[in-house]
């Protein structure tokens, strides 16, 4: 039964209207985080209540419950006799892999944490955010990336792991060959670097207890997504057992469409929040599988999803975009598709527009599914979610709004739009989001002064400027920092010029950025992508419309230098699978359209 609405006071924080959908306790259920417990305790509860389930399945190797359990501790008595210690913080950098599931639950129930490296992050960083590590975790196709840092002495033990561990043959075998030849590891032949076999050789001559007393706040995980990362400085976000819980709890309490029995893709990298938690502990807490396969590029996506069936599912909306091309294309073939297992699809990272969502709902209904690709917002100074569409609530329903919405907060968090003084708005005002949960990170690694920035008064100051409906919805403008200050005093945000432009019918995608990445030069540069195939004529009489509208909004300071198109969609990184800006900013014409391949 839903919560009765309740009368308005215009302040979406004090009024709280998206507990209207949720059951009326749902607030009190999402804050009863267990006490005196870490993440390891509980999950491994949960894992027993589901022991029938399988835990993983990897290449098509199952991992049984049992085994799963079996093989944290056994890596829990192999760090125990390696040395490590509470507090220690252990450095990590690779994809998902079985071991490394096991190893982070190993770590948890010793007091450790590990540290879930970014894996685009530049060799002074990387020295910078392990500089307390002596233990390191490595995958062998990436250890060129890390071998000058991982290589000094201060390192004691580098953990060598493989993409062939717990393969099932002969695939096990034809991949191994293939990396031999793709790739020259040159890992030393030193006493220090060690495969995963040779380090679970240390459990054998460890007896005793390996679990250690609980600490309150003690560090968790710490993850390091490329949301967290601003002006070059890699932000290591820290969660505690506690905030960990909170948002095992928020699900519960929100009616996560996690359900037993249930498979979940898993193809991100340990360094995302949003891999961590709502693809890894969030399935394995609800009596889940998830299926982990670490590639991540155009192809393998639209396979995993064809032969895998996963129930479950999130990703940014560049990958999606992809998949759908491909099912559309596929369907004018005369090929069917049946998605009627869809139960949480769901599309977050950078999102998509309003526009694409509708496209996409519209192939899912062909496609036999009764439901929609869910839009989701998250950050990982929450630990991943923030907000969903669910089953009985679409934010992108109606026509109201242009811009996309991102559903309702989870039961246990509160939101807000604040300006920049620190008032909260009202229903409709754009402002700063600012959110609010038990799910809150503990600080940034090392990095106290932005901490102080971000974390204030209770408050996550996300960086997003947003605006919520009285209806509870959470809609999300853009980046407060993707603006341009015209000489005249206003501010112009690039975000509003390319929602402005993918108004037109014609426009299947645009995005605005400052002229070769640089917010103070007073230019920007138009990205287009054509919804349907125009002669060169269309295209100049469309683009003059473009640069009407554009004018009519641009202080007169600030100008377009240049324009390019793309032939199906604006590029995305293949290390975030968001929108490449980079990229883009390299492939602008100073004056008239570009074709860019």
């Amino acid at each position: 039964m839903m919560a009765e609405r309740k009368t308005l006071t215009g302040y979406p924080s004090i009024d709280k209207p998206w507990l209207k959908y949720y059951k009326d306790n749902a607030e009190v259920e999402a804050n009863d985080i267990p006490l005196n417990r870490c993440v390891w305790d509980v999950i491994e509860e949960n894992l027993y209540k589901h022991i029938d389930v399988p835990a993983i399945e990897y290449f098509g190797q199952i991992i049984s419950r049992k085994d799963f359990i079996d093989n944290v501790y056994l890596w829990a008595r192999a760090f125990k006799n390696m040395g490590i210690k509470e507090n220690e913080v252990v450095a990590y950098y690779g994809p998902f892999l079985p071991d490394v599931c096991f190893m982070l639950f190993a770590l948890n129930m010793l007091g450790a944490c590990p540290y879930f490296l970014k894996l685009a992050i530049s060799s002074d960083a990387l020295a910078e955010e392990t500089k307390e590590c002596r233990i390191a975790i490595v995958f062998d196709q990436m250890w060129k990336n890390v071998q000058s840092e991982f290589s000094k002495d201060r390192f004691e033990k580098v953990i060598i792991l493989k993409a062939t561990d717990y393969m099932p043959s002969p695939k096990k075998q034809l991949v191994s060959v293939l990396s031999r030849l793709k790739t020259n590891n040159d890992i030393p032949k030193k006493d220090k670097y060690i495969t995963s076999s040779q380090a679970l050789k240390y459990a054998r001559n460890f007896i005793g207890e390996v679990k250690v007393p609980f600490v309150a706040a003690r560090n968790a995980f710490i993850t390091s997504s490329s949301g967290t990362t601003v002006n070059g400085v890699v932000k290591g976000v820290i969660a505690t057992n506690e905030s960990v819980l909170a948002q095992l709890k928020m699900g519960d309490a929100s009616g996560i469409q996690y359900f037993p029995g249930d498979r979940c893709l898993n193809n991100f990298p340990p360094t995302a929040s949003t891999a961590l938690n709502s693809l890894f502990l969030w399935p394995l807490y609800n009596g889940m599988t998830v299926v982990i396969d670490p590639r991540v590029s155009e192809r393998d996506f639209y396979n995993q999803i064809i032969k895998l069936k996963p129930n479950a599912i999130i990703t940014t909306g560049s990958m999606w975009e992809v998949f759908f091309r491909r099912v559309e294309a596929e369907i004018k073939k005369g090929k069917s598709f049946d998605f009627s297992y869809n139960k949480c699809w769901a599309v977050g990272g950078e999102g998509t527009s309003k526009k694409k969502l509708l496209q996409w709902d519209q192939i899912m209904n062909q496609c036999n599914s009764s439901r929609i690709v869910a839009s989701a917002y998250g950050a990982s100074e929450l630990f991943s979610a923030v907000s969903s569409d669910w089953v009985h609530v679409n934010s992108n329903c109606d026509n109201k709004y242009s811009i996309t919405g991102v559903g309702i907060p989870f039961a246990g968090v509160t939101i807000g739009a604040f300006d920049e003084y620190g008032n909260e708005l009202k229903y409709g005002d754009r402002g700063e989001l600012y959110v609010k949960s038990n799910s809150m990170f503990k600080e940034y690694y090392n990095k106290p002064e932005l901490t102080n920035k971000t974390l204030v008064n209770g408050w996550v100051h996300t960086g997003d400027m947003a605006f919520i409906s009285e209806d509870g919805f959470l809609f999300i403008c853009g980046r407060l920092s993707d603006c341009i200050n015209s000489s005249y005093g206003k501010k112009v945000y690039l975000f509003d010029l390319s929602e402005n432009i993918k108004e037109f019918d014609f426009v299947s995608d645009a995005m605005v950025l400052p002229w070769n990445g640089d917010y103070s030069s007073k230019r920007v540069s138009v990205h287009l992508v054509w919804n349907g195939l125009f002669n060169n004529d269309d295209k100049l009489s469309k683009l003059k419309q473009i640069e009407t509208l554009l004018k009519d909004i641009l202080p007169a300071d600030i100008f377009v230098e240049g324009y390019a198109e793309y032939e199906e969609m604006l590029p995305y990184s293949p290390t975030t699978l968001k929108k490449d800006r980079n990229k883009m900013a390299t492939k602008t014409s100073e004056l008239d359209i570009t074709m860019c391949k």
